[in-house]
């Protein structure tokens, strides 16, 4: 496959006019006036690398979390549109029985060789987290280390990363014996003071979970003023940062301030999106999780965002990274750095830069195609074109 005179985006700047050439499921050259068979023509198209979103829970109605076949071949089809060629299934604070659910059904996706989408692993949000920032996840299904986590240790085989509180009693050790299993753990839904935050980091935390959203922030207590993890995870060099870019989350000011203090390789964009995108925005009713547990936190999608059915707070996005990519590059950052941060930053994060997350030789065939507006145009998996 030839992918001819696109704008083709690496890690440092936009190559005008070039040519990839892929052999099977790698790319082999990067260059001009290159030959090869089945050619696509790419004139005035940007040719990048394909996205990479480390959390995210699904899309066109099905969750990851619903463990099946017909609910991870939609999501997985939702995000493979919009240019997403890896990704990390999310789970919900949920029974430990229905977080292995989605862990074993992860395990078979992973495996799969031709994916449409392919399935790196789990990020496990929840269920140690904290009452006070637990956001739409549900309270009675919390957990404390002290509790166990067996349940993560014994499937790092799958799972990559795992958002967890600072402040649960035990959680500076939970961190370290994680970390040392291979996991990336991140602080979010948190409400960690600096004293409980900075062992954290100590002990190997090194993300932060849709940084803004559900997280600690500067406190005074006791007459003392305290950072947060929201402050916390701007300066602390340590620490990469999730942005949540659908213009709710984090809105254009808080993008800006986050970018001018991290830059492109300590931030990372995610969709955290849920089962309703992609779905017609009629103010339907959505679940948020399994979707037959009758319990599970319900939720609607209002102007745009996906809200709790009281309207207290947000529940999530319906964006995917495509979109995302045209919300950063209409805020005035760089394209060559918000595909960085959607691509070899959140590759880099996971462990997986080797092989993906950039256009150059010797990688994964891995491409997303957009119009010059950033419009999705073709996703090419493993050097094979994703049927539309």
């Amino acid at each position: 496959m030839l992918i001819k005179n696109g704008n083709v985006i690496t890690e440092n700047e936009i190559l005008k006019g070039f040519d990839v050439l892929i052999e099977g499921d790698e790319i082999v050259k990067i260059g001009k006036d290159l030959s090869g068979i089945e050619v696509i023509d790419a004139s005035g198209k940007y040719v990048m690398p394909g996205l990479i979103d480390i959390h995210t829970h699904g899309g066109f109605g099905g969750d990851f979390s619903d463990a099946t076949i017909d609910s991870y071949d939609k999501a997985l089809s939702f995000h493979s549109k919009n240019g997403t060629t890896s990704l990390l299934t999310s789970s919900v604070t949920a029974p430990v029985e229905d977080i292995l659910k989605l862990i074993d059904m992860t395990r078979r996706y992973k495996a799969k060789e031709n994916p449409i989408c392919r399935v790196l692993g789990a990020h496990i949000e929840g269920p140690f987290i904290s009452v006070k920032n637990k956001g739409a996840q549900k309270e009675e299904y919390l957990r404390r280390p002290a509790d166990g986590y067996d349940f993560i240790s014994k499937n790092v085989d799958v799972i990559k990363t795992i958002t967890v509180s600072t402040e649960l009693p035990g959680m500076a050790d939970m961190i370290k014996e994680l970390k040392s299993l291979g996991v990336v753990v991140a602080g979010g839904h948190d409400d960690g003071k600096e004293e409980e935050i900075y062992p954290a980091i100590d002990a190997g935390l090194s993300l932060c979970t849709h940084w803004y959203c559900a997280m600690s922030t500067a406190r005074v207590e006791n007459g003392k003023r305290s950072a947060g993890l929201m402050e916390i995870g701007l300066t602390d060099d340590r620490l990469t940062l999730e942005l949540l870019a659908d213009n709710h989350h984090i809105i254009p000011q808080l993008l800006k301030m986050a970018y001018k203090m991290k830059g492109a390789d300590k931030l990372v964009l995610v969709s955290d999106c849920l089962r309703a995108g992609g779905q017609p925005k009629d103010g339907r009713v959505y679940t948020l999780g399994r979707e037959n547990d009758t319990e599970a936190t319900k939720f609607i999608v209002d102007l745009g965002v996906a809200r709790l059915l009281d309207g207290t707070r947000f529940a999530g996005s319906i964006t995917p990274l495509g979109v995302m990519l045209k919300n950063v590059t209409g805020e005035g950052i760089p394209l060559v750095d918000a595909v960085k941060m959607a691509s070899i930053t959140p590759a880099r994060v996971i462990g997986v830069d080797e092989l993906y997350g950039s256009i150059a030789e010797g990688k994964k065939a891995d491409i997303y195609i957009a119009d010059a507006e950033l419009n999705p145009e073709m996703t090419i998996v493993n050097g094979k074109i994703v049927e539309s």
